[in-house]
C-alpha cells in the first residue's frame, strides 16, 4: 500500500501501520520495535545540499559522519548515532523545492533488526505534486 502526502509517498512495509499528524507522518512496525517519521519542508527555489547540511548542523558539529545516499527520487545524506536511551538514523533528503527529514529510532537492543524493511520502504520514495519542479 502506498502511503504519503501530496508531495511524497512510499510503499508501506507489510504489517506496518501509519498515520499523519500536524508535525510529521509516522510509520510503525507491527511489534512496535521502532518508528520511522517523515516531515517535509519547502523552499521557493531548489533545495541544495548546503541547505541539508545547515539543517543537520547540530549533529554534524557534534561529530556525526554524513554518508551520501539516494532513496527513491530523493538524494542527500544520512547519519546514525546512539546514546544510552536508543539508536537513531536520520536522512536529510531533497528533490526540487522539497526537503524531507526522515528519522528512524529504536532501542539499542533492536538496532539493525528492521534495517531491510526501513531501507526497502525508503527505496520506494516518490516525489509528486508541484514541489518537484
Amino acid at each position: 500500500m502506498r502511503f504519503g502526502r501530496d508531495t511524497w509517498s512510499l510503499i508501506l512495509p507489510d504489517a506496518w501501520r501509519a498515520w499523519h499528524d500536524d508535525e510529521c507522518s509516522t510509520l510503525v512496525d507491527d511489534q512496535e520495535i521502532g518508528a520511522l517519521q517523515i516531515s517535509a519542508a519547502f523552499k521557493d527555489c531548489e533545495v541544495l545540499e548546503r541547505d541539508l547540511a545547515d539543517f543537520a548542523l547540530e549533529h554534524l558539529d557534534a561529530g556525526a559522519e554524513a554518508h551520501p545516499t539516494q532513496v527513491g527520487d530523493f538524494v542527500g545524506f544520512e547519519i546514525a548515532f546512539s546514546d544510552e536511551t536508543g539508536f537513531w538514523r536520520q536522512w536529510y533528503l531533497r528533490h526540487g523545492r522539497q526537503m524531507l527529514f526522515v528519522t528512524y529510532n529504536c532501542s539499542l537492543e533492536s538496532r539493525g533488526s528492521l534495517d531491510d524493511e526501513v531501507q526497502g520502504a525508503l527505496a520506494t520514495l516518490l516525489a509528486s505534486g508541484d514541489m518537484i519542479a
